[in-house]
């Protein structure tokens, strides 16, 4: 079968088409500039050389996105509105990734929660075949670190701890390190995302372990892993849009290996990433 896999060329969209190549489907990239969610005419004719989509296209951030709502409804709401729209008239279905951050006050939980419910919505009232997969914590090799140690506009856990442990920087724990957090090794989420193909439409698949681990804990683990008792963890102001005590683990996880899987093999990713 050959699938559609918008945002193809972020961090999950790599490891999605491998795992969609591991399942014997063709996966069909699709991303910026050329491949836009936001250019319907595109995504239309696309959408016409294709069996599936995998939707993954968004603007990603939690504090980022304040001030940028605009662009992430734009992208986040109705790129997957575009997508949904030229499915439904090629009859094929739709995965669309979802968030475990859903329901938090910022602008991608609430834009990514939107996207999630109209599929849902279209799914039950229209027939559409629409199903998210909604991913937790997702962390793995490729993950690119923000500055200063790398280029990505967004600070995500796993990469931000282990190369500020890895260049003996303080690990920043934002609102004291209490949240709560569900990690997923990428490769679990990218089975996820491929498995979700034939269904269940109009339902929501958990890819997360439903075991959670504090945001301090990961970090601990994450800097034993890189060099054991070198590195410090201080507590920093919370960041905008994430409560200081946010729970946000999997309630029907469907993934099997729950935190520290990999952390190790992935903390030696970001060695050799930095020491490039």
């Amino acid at each position: 079968m050959k699938v559609l896999v918008t945002g193809s060329s972020g961090f999950i969209g790599r490891h999605v088409i491998a795992a969609l190549d591991r399942a014997g489907h063709v996966a069909v990239p699709f991303d910026r500039p050329i491949g836009d969610v936001r250019n319907r005419q595109r995504v239309a004719l696309k959408m016409s050389q294709v069996s599936a989509v995998i939707n993954l296209a968004g603007l990603l951030g939690t504090p980022e996105l304040f001030g940028s709502e605009h662009a992430a409804a734009e992208a986040n709401i109705l790129g997957a509105v575009n997508v949904y729209d030229a499915a439904a008239h090629q009859g094929i279905p739709v995965v669309q990734i979802g968030t475990g951050h859903k329901g938090q006050p910022n602008p991608y939980a609430i834009t990514k929660a939107c996207a999630e419910d109209l599929g849902l919505a279209r799914a039950r009232w229209c027939g559409e075949k629409i199903t998210v997969v909604r991913a937790y914590h997702v962390y793995g090799p490729g993950q690119l670190p923000g500055p200063p140690h790398g280029p990505a506009k967004v600070h995500k856990f796993f990469p931000t701890f282990a190369c500020r442990a890895l260049t003996g920087m303080p690990l920043e724990l934002c609102g004291g390190g209490g949240q709560l957090i569900d990690p997923i090794h990428v490769t679990d989420v990218a089975e996820a995302l491929a498995e979700a193909i034939g269904g269940p439409y109009g339902e929501v698949t958990e890819a997360g372990c439903g075991k959670f681990v504090t945001v301090a804990q990961a970090a601990a683990d994450i800097a034993l892993a890189v060099s054991p008792g070198s590195a410090v963890l201080t507590a920093v102001p919370p960041r905008l849009g994430e409560p200081v005590y946010s729970e946000v683990v999997a309630g029907d996880p469907v993934c099997r290996n729950p935190w520290p899987y990999l952390v190790t093999e992935t903390a030696e990713w970001y060695r050799g990433w930095l020491s490039r």
